[in-house]
């Protein structure tokens, strides 16, 4: 075992090829969050209204001002990338699904789910080792192979205590599960140990929604974990894999040693290993009727540790991270007939800091975001598109890694729950 730690650590100090950036190596893999825009619908914002005039699809306290039921599905494609050296990865998926339900707008609920991280890393020595032994040229290639990822299932509500002051809350449910391989290939041969985790948690958040005066609305939120995530870390038997597939199987030329005569693998509980708190608040200001400038501020800190046995890519952690974003947004005209009045208006700028647990390096981001939605339809529904981009610097390197994403969100909107009249005969 300690002969595979000192072929890993080699590995990461000769490697030059990064899955996603450099933020996919550290910690749990890459926090969504993190990475530019949640969904197209809110733009940059979380806290402030921004996919409706008094709505926010990521605060739960402003879900009852909906006119109709909505169901909201964002898809994003996102692009990191590092000059010097020649780094670039791409890719795509479900970045959020959302639905609410409002209830009499005085209460709403609403269940929503979204990848919390994603752990897609791939790690390779740059140099091929070769020696000559027993009449032969032998050669040595190490890899590093981890993917899979968190998800987190919101179940949230909100109630309307005033005309002017509202709450909201909702328990974020972590789970899912992550693979990791580390492999050395020796003259057609792979020797390959392999490892598995299974996570789960509990976050809760609440929020207020609170209207100071005609024109100016005040935000915020607080979040604390209810139950630290813990990891479930299964470390499968040492194999080589005979016929290069990258399993521990039955297929022809057969694995060593067989599946069949190792014992059953130990699992490990491991607690407290990702545990956030913070908070955040946002003030919103009407400049004209449907024009309006937000700011908003995040910041979170994370007082979980993650003990040497789960293998990172880097050996680093986000410890703290501070959000601050300035934006315009214009709104439809729901009174005018010119269907150019149906588009929504979002642009922004962020500023975003982290720090790492271990190294104590610090991050920080420079980005803008620019959208636009249209609505159509009597009951709202409405497509939105957003484009971001920022610059990403870490204190101990002079790289600058470019950040580029580009989302579109559809939200279909629908009367539910209506007791219809039965027709007289």
């Amino acid at each position: 075992m300690r002969g595979i730690k000192f072929i890993f650590i080699t590995l990461i100090g000769l490697s030059l090829s990064f899955g996603q950036g450099y933020l996919n190596g550290f910690g749990f893999g890459h926090y969504y969050h993190n990475q530019g825009i949640s969904s197209a619908g809110n733009g940059i914002n979380r806290l402030i209204p921004s996919f409706q005039e008094d709505v926010s699809l990521l605060n739960p306290a402003t879900w009852h001002n909906l006119k109709y039921t909505h169901l909201s599905v964002a898809y994003s494609g996102d692009e990191n990338s590092i000059k010097n050296p020649a780094l670039f990865n791409g890719y795509s998926g479900i970045s959020n699904a959302i639905w609410i339900v409002p209830i009499k707008s005085k209460a709403s609920f609403g269940l929503s789910i979204a990848p919390y991280s994603d752990q897609r890393l791939t790690l390779t020595d740059p140099d091929t080792t070769t020696f000559y032994a027993y009449d032969d040229t032998l050669s040595i290639f190490r890899t590093f192979n981890q993917n899979g990822g968190i998800l987190v299932l919101k179940v949230g509500s909100s109630y309307a205590l005033r005309d002017r002051f509202s709450i909201g809350g909702s328990l974020d449910m972590l789970f899912g599960s992550s693979r990791k391989n580390e492999s050395i290939f020796f003259s057609g041969s792979s020797i390959i140990q392999s490892s598995r985790n299974r996570y789960t948690g509990l976050i809760g958040n609440a929020f207020f929604s609170f209207k100071i005066q005609e024109n100016m609305n005040i935000y915020g939120g607080i979040k604390q974990t209810l139950q630290p995530m813990a990891v479930f870390l299964t470390n499968r038997y040492l194999f080589d894999d005979a016929n290069l597939n990258g399993y521990h199987d039955f297929t022809f030329p057969y694995d060593f040693p067989i599946p069949d005569s190792v014992d059953a693998h130990n699992e490990i509980r491991l607690e407290q290993v990702h545990e956030p708190k913070g908070y955040s608040f946002g003030l919103k200001a009407t400049i004209t009727r449907n024009n309006s400038i937000a700011f908003e501020y995040i910041s979170s800190l994370d007082e979980g540790e993650i003990p040497s046995k789960i293998t990172l890519g880097f050996n680093d952690w986000i410890h703290s991270s501070k959000h601050a974003s300035l934006s315009f947004i214009k709104f439809p005209n729901d009174l005018s007939v010119n269907w150019i009045d149906n588009f929504v208006f979002r642009a922004g700028l962020a500023y975003k800091t982290h720090q790492l647990a271990q190294s104590e390096i610090t991050i920080r981001e420079f980005g803008s975001a620019l959208g636009l939605g249209f609505k159509f339809k009597a009951v709202g529904n409405q497509i939105d598109f957003n484009y971001y981009i920022g610059n990403r610097e870490y204190s101990n390197t002079f790289q600058t890694e470019l950040v580029q994403q580009i989302q579109v969100s559809v939200s279909l909107a629908d009367l539910w729950f209506v007791k219809r009249r039965q027709k007289t005969q």
